[in-house]
């Protein structure tokens, strides 16, 4: 039986192939013509294209081009693919070298997404795991997105995604957490003892790309006990050596200010 496609969104579909294809703006009746389609019918998906800012309309003209939307879609497919790809083996470098796990998340509508994970060789029970969402508010590397976004941002996502407490040590009150957030924005390593999971410390760094925007972080994971025992200092020194790594290659200049 043949699939059966959604005829507005297919014909949706043509419009911005349409524009893109195109070395100039089109008026209504040129992209009805080039997809043999009925200038209201054109003109009505423009319309929503245009209200969701996939397609903007040339100032002073009836002609219609690209939006920035588009562009913003790009760049975090782009994104998505390279820092996984660019990622993949700094993550084993520094699994081999502090023996512990190590994740690469990345931000999505007020939450994190662990989308890469390097292994150590102790068998360690834990949550995180590759495909997995997890809040930003009690996770080491939810906390060190956070540190880069202005706290009006910040606020709204707290506000709308909540502060479960987790833990005894989950920070559940905002105030609170914006103080530490200034620490980590200062040091760009920020730590979960135990604000996630009972028995687990977690420790993360911010990954920018070339604009200087957090695109992801990176954490080293493990037992509290075995955490503290190799030093939480030296793990979030070569961790954040590792961040920096892959930000690099990622585009972004260190002498920057992200």
């Amino acid at each position: 039986m043949a699939e059966k496609y959604v005829q507005t969104l297919d014909r949706s579909l043509d419009v911005l192939e349409v524009l893109a294809q195109a070395e100039e703006a089109l008026g209504v009746t040129e992209i009805g013509n080039r997809i043999s389609l009925h200038k209201s019918t054109v003109h009505r998906i423009l319309h929503t294209l245009c209200h969701r800012g996939y397609v903007e309309r040339v100032r002073d003209s009836e002609r219609y081009q690209l939006g920035i939307k588009i562009v913003e879609l790009g760049i975090r497919f782009f994104n998505d693919l390279e820092i996984r790809k660019v990622a993949s083996p700094v993550l084993n470098d520094l699994a081999k070298l502090l023996n512990e796990v190590v994740h690469l998340v990345l931000p999505d509508e007020g939450e994190v997404v662990y989308i890469d994970k390097a292994e150590s060789s102790h068998i360690v029970s834990m949550h995180s795991k590759v495909g997995r969402r997890a809040p930003m508010h009690c996770t080491a590397v939810g906390k060190a997105l956070l540190s880069t976004l202005p706290e009006e941002e910040v606020r709204h996502i707290l506000e709308t995604k909540g502060m479960t407490r987790y833990t005894p040590n989950t920070i559940v009150e905002p105030d609170a957490l914006m103080v530490y957030l200034r620490e980590v924005k200062a040091s760009k390593i920020s730590v979960d003892t135990e604000e996630n999971e009972i028995g687990i410390i977690c420790m993360g760094t911010p990954v920018f790309d070339y604009s200087g925007r957090a695109i992801g972080a990176i954490s080293v994971s493990g037992p509290a006990e075995r955490i503290k025992e190799k030093g939480i200092e030296r793990i979030g020194r070569e961790m954040k050596k590792s961040g920096e790594e892959i930000s690099a290659h990622m585009g972004f200049e260190f002498f920057q200010k992200p």
